[in-house]
């Protein structure tokens, strides 16, 4: 898995999504808690982490037909930038009434950051090739996010309860700037397919035809369809939680922050410790077994987790969620890279984080109501159910 750090480009990639991320962790932990204290509002708490997720149902399906145009190294270069900006304007919240600018930033940093998805995982693959190094490369980026949730996660806590929202702020734009500049030294160049000046006259006519291409290839290759759809299930049930856990840790727990941060880094434990066995998994299983395996026991362990309401016991829990979760992923990221050719990587990757943005929107709204209307904890275990749905989804797959 380590092996495709000899690759330089990948390596610059690869420390820039670390220092992004990291930042982006910072403020998913302080930032519900931040409108949480603002407003008091369960509803309001949980806009504040659907409003990331608008942008990619709106923008999503596009985005992918300008990164398979632009030069992508130069796209994600604009868009850390361009987040960089939307960031910094959180540092303008100071009252109840403000708490609309939290939700306007939130949604640019999230538009921005959807021109950035598409194009680095459509850069990878000219990086690292698409025989056995991207698996090693998709599994070594979960290794990342489970280090970056790892550290993260407890970091945002501690550093929202000590230095305050501000301090957060900042850190995650310094990160975005960072990450910029890490990219402005990849040394990759695209060759004459992906060169933005044959594109400079294009007409709308010629973007709906390259956007029809695009998901004509999704809707007729063999399994991707089927992909998509146990993801938009996953993602709901998934985003459901998400939604409920600061209200859960609040109420059920009566616990805050640091609480928060000790679960995320619980959890990133657990990514570090299935990023080595994902790379064993993907392709000596099929994709139908490693995936409904995966989902199966991912909602065996969330119903658990949740009707064990001890924070003690949620901790353990918290570390046999990883596993499963980077066993789906990498599989399904590996199994979509491999049946898309490059030019249109682009628009097949956009749309499947559309399809994630779509399902985390629905869950999170749904989820915010769901637990008004019947508990947190009932909410949670319907969330567990869905999981379990797009496990017996999964077995709809093909064989190979």
């Amino acid at each position: 898995m380590l092996s495709v750090l000899r690759i330089r480009d990948y390596r610059l990639i690869l420390t820039g999504q670390f220092l992004s991320s990291i930042g982006d962790w910072l403020l998913l932990v302080a930032a519900p808690f931040f409108v949480f204290r603002l407003t008091g509002s369960t509803m309001a708490t949980g806009l504040s982490m659907a409003a990331e997720t608008v942008p990619a149902v709106v923008l999503g399906p596009v985005a992918g037909v300008f990164a398979d145009r632009w030069d992508r190294r130069h796209t994600m270069i604009a868009a850390d930038l361009l987040r960089t900006g939307a960031v910094l304007l959180l540092l303008s919240v100071h009252t109840r009434g403000e708490v609309w600018i939290v939700y306007a930033a939130l949604a640019l940093e999230s538009a921005f950051g959807q021109f950035f998805g598409p194009a680095q995982r459509a850069l990878v693959p000219n990086l690292v090739g698409r025989g056995p190094e991207l698996s090693a490369a998709n599994s070594l980026g979960q290794l990342v996010g489970g280090t970056i949730r790892l550290v993260g996660g407890p970091l945002g806590g501690v550093l929202f309860a000590v230095a305050g929202f501000r301090a957060v702020v900042a850190t995650d734009a310094a990160s975005y700037t960072a990450s910029a500049c890490l990219i402005a030294l990849v040394r990759f160049r695209p060759g004459r397919g992906h060169s933005p000046a044959e594109h400079s006259a294009e007409t709308t006519a010629r973007f709906t035809e390259d956007f029809r291409i695009g998901m004509g290839h999704l809707r007729r290759t063999p399994a991707l369809p089927t992909l998509f759809g146990v993801a938009a299930v996953f993602f709901t049930g998934n985003a459901i939680l998400t939604a409920l856990l600061v209200p859960y840790l609040s109420a059920v727990l009566d616990s805050g922050a640091q609480s928060l941060g000790i679960l995320f880094g619980t959890l990133g434990l657990g990514f570090l410790l299935g990023a080595p066995a994902s790379r064993l998994v993907v392709g000596r299983a099929s994709d139908r077994t490693t995936i409904a395996a995966s989902l199966g026991a991912l909602a065996v362990v969330f119903a658990v987790t949740f009707n064990v309401p001890h924070l003690a016991g949620d901790v353990v829990l918290f570390t046999l969620i990883g596993p499963p979760a980077v066993c789906f992923l990498v599989t399904a990221d590996t199994s979509i890279t491999r049946r898309t050719p490059d030019r249109v990587q682009g628009r097949v990757s956009s749309a499947y984080l559309a399809v994630q943005g779509l399902a985390t929107l629905s869950g999170m709204v749904g989820g915010s109501l769901l637990g008004q209307e019947i508990g947190i904890v009932a909410a949670m275990d319907a969330a567990a159910g869905l999981i379990a749905v797009s496990a017996a989804y999964a077995l709809l797959l093909p064989a190979r």
